[in-house]
């Protein structure tokens, strides 16, 4: 079960976070978006795989608290 929204299948663990959590993809992306250098882990079915929140589909945005920049497209 999903650490944060205790809702979803927790498919995705985080090894650099202390203690034994697990988060579903929308929830590991919001609550890792700060911390974009740990090491991520995706459950495959027989065993974990290492991802980055790259391959999970984050965008990294400098500046802004990690969000779009406002003025982009205006």
């Amino acid at each position: 079960m999903c650490e944060s929204c205790q809702d979803a299948e927790a498919t995705i663990s985080c090894v650099t976070c202390t203690g034994d959590y697990g988060w579903c993809h929308p929830c590991m992306i919001k609550s890792h978006q700060l911390l974009p250098f740990h090491k991520i882990q995706l459950w495959i079915g027989k065993c974990f795989k290492d991802v980055t929140l790259t391959d999970l589909g984050f965008v990294w945005y400098l500046g802004h608290e990690g969000k779009p920049c406002p003025r982009y497209g205006a």
